[in-house]
C-alpha cells in the first residue's frame, strides 16, 4: 500500500465501501489504525471542521495525520485485523 497525503483531493477518489485504515505521521510513522463501513467518510472526517470536544481521540490524532493507507474488506475481517494491528500505536486505545 502506497502511503497518500491525507488531503481533501486524495480522500475524494476512496469509494463508499468498508475496509481498514491506517495514519501516519509526518516522519512515515504509522500512529493509527482504524475500520469503517465507509472509509470516504471516515476519513474525510480528520480533515474536516468539527467539535472535537465530543471526540478526543481525533482530537488528539489531527495534528500528527499526514498519510494514510486504506484497504476494502469486510468489515468483519477488517474490525478483526484492525484488533491485531493496533497494539503499541500511539492513538489507539488497546
Amino acid at each position: 500500500m502506497r502511503k497518500t497525503k491525507l488531503n481533501k483531493s486524495n480522500v475524494s477518489n476512496v469509494k463508499n465501501k468498508p475496509g481498514i485504515y491506517r495514519i501516519y505521521d509526518g516522519k512515515g510513522k504509522p500512529v493509527y489504525v482504524g475500520t469503517s463501513k465507509i472509509l470516504k467518510h471516515r476519513l474525510q472526517s480528520y480533515y474536516q471542521d468539527d467539535d472535537f470536544t465530543v471526540n478526543t481521540t481525533k482530537r488528539a490524532l489531527r495534528p500528527d495525520a499526514k498519510k494514510f493507507t486504506f484497504s476494502y474488506m469486510g468489515i468483519t475481517k477488517a474490525r478483526t485485523l484492525e484488533k491485531k494491528s493496533k497494539k503499541g500505536l500511539r492513538h489507539n486505545h488497546n
